[in-house]
């Protein structure tokens, strides 16, 4: 179950740890202000990611397939941060699954820097 404690903003396991919240938020349904709290969290590491990937992205030979990858990535993580909490249980942890799925890909992108 996804910890009640906020993190610090400079722990090394970050990204790790909110990785691993987002992928059992569907098994482990955490309570209404534990979801808001990771969908916080991990919207904040993508928002964080998405300027180095654009970067990356910009310095990248544009409809190779590394710029395009990087353009996916880049999309489909804003689309996603469109996209609010729902109310409902379910909905909300797939939201929050799938918010973990868009910060990993930016993740790896950005060579795990943090």
């Amino acid at each position: 179950m996804p910890t009640t404690q906020p993190r610090a903003l400079d722990a090394p396991d970050r990204i790790p740890a909110l990785l691993a919240d987002a992928f059992s938020a569907n098994q482990d349904r955490p309570d209404p202000q534990s979801r808001q709290r990771l969908s916080l969290e991990l919207r904040s590491e993508i928002r964080r990611l998405l300027p180095k990937v654009q970067a990356q992205m910009d310095s990248i030979t544009p409809r190779t397939r590394a710029w395009y990858a990087r353009d996916t990535a880049i999309d489909a993580a804003r689309e996603e941060l469109a996209k609010g909490l729902s109310p409902s249980s379910l909905a909300a942890c797939l939201t929050i699954t799938e918010l973990g799925r868009r910060l990993r890909v930016l993740d790896e992108f950005a060579g795990g820097e943090r």
